[in-house]
């Protein structure tokens, strides 16, 4: 796995969803430009947010990290 599959992972995951970065900053009360800055590899996350999101995507957190 790479450094930045985690943020990969997490957009594809969210678009599949339909959802967009706003929506998903709301359902886990961060900012739209966090959720950016997550995707792109530029900040990490804790434990506690990615279980948020992955509540709020309705997934497993293991999704987050699968490499193709």
């Amino acid at each position: 796995m790479q450094f930045n599959d985690f943020g990969v992972n997490l957009s594809k995951i969210r678009s599949k969803l339909g959802l967009s970065a706003y929506e998903l900053s709301l359902r886990i009360d961060k900012d739209a430009s966090y959720i950016h800055k997550v995707e792109s590899g530029k900040i990490n996350i804790s434990l506690k947010t990615m279980l948020d999101i992955c509540d709020a995507l309705n997934i497993e957190p293991i999704e987050l990290f699968k490499s193709e």
